[in-house]
């Protein structure tokens, strides 16, 4: 169930890890729409508020800022919430082994009696099975090596039965989700990847390294162009407090 089919009148919406804002944008442009409902977006950076904010001038909705971790959600009371919408975050709080379990408890104590939770990840990228998906895995499979020679903690996502299991372990009931795919045409699909490769890349210990990553990001370039993109495999997930 998507966010645009549910009655948000005079609702609270808690966005987790809204990152650059693409999702908040969009919760933006929904509850402008329905009459009385209001935001609260969370990051665990502040990095993008300040855009955000200025970004959304205007808008009759109001908005609260909080910067805070998912599994904490600090300034965010016990049942004061109607609708958590979590998109492309835990599998960066399941970065640090044990976390996206505190996330999920914490979002069941924010939300309301009978509140809703909504999920959107990107399924394991041992689910690729087509040259277009083979393509989007091994962009994660140099990000993930990248970031873990650098020394930091790569994203870790759920298959979506293991999370549905979690969802209920922690309270949720009437827990669903059906996966989806995301077309993305020409290597123009791989513009954020590149940036991100070319960040990592200062980091790598040696020169060595960074011309091996280089090399295997320039392939996969190559391997983007003879697939005519990538697809992105996903999944949403909704569950009922």
């Amino acid at each position: 169930m998507d966010i645009i089919d549910q009655d948000l009148t005079c609702k609270v919406i808690l966005e987790v890890g809204s990152g650059r804002g693409g999702t908040t944008r969009k919760l933006v442009d929904v509850l402008s729409r329905r009459p009385g409902a209001s935001l609260i977006v969370t990051d665990v950076s502040d990095i993008h508020f300040q855009r955000l904010r200025e970004g959304f001038r205007g808008k009759q909705v109001p908005i609260r800022f909080v910067c805070t971790r998912a599994q904490e959600l600090e300034g965010v009371a016990a049942g004061s919430v109607d609708c958590l919408v979590c998109n492309y975050t835990l599998c960066a709080v399941n970065a640090e082994a044990g976390q996206a379990v505190l996330a999920l408890k914490r979002f069941r104590e924010v939300l309301r009696d009978d509140g809703r939770l909504l999920v959107e990840e990107e399924l394991p990228i041992s689910h690729a099975r087509t040259p277009r998906q083979e393509v989007w895995a091994e962009k994660w499979r140099i990000l993930k090596t990248m970031t873990l020679v650098a020394g930091g903690s790569p994203f870790s996502e759920f298959a979506p039965d293991v999370l549905a299991r979690l969802c209920r372990l922690v309270g949720f009931q009437s827990v669903e989700w059906e996966a989806a795919t995301s077309e993305c045409q020409g290597v123009a699909a791989l513009s954020f990847f590149e940036k991100r490769v070319n960040k990592l890349s200062v980091e790598m210990p040696n020169e060595g390294l960074r011309a091996g990553f280089e090399q295997w990001a320039f392939e996969l370039r190559e391997k983007a162009e003879r697939a005519g993109g990538m697809d992105v495999l996903f999944y949403r997930l909704t569950a009922r407090k």
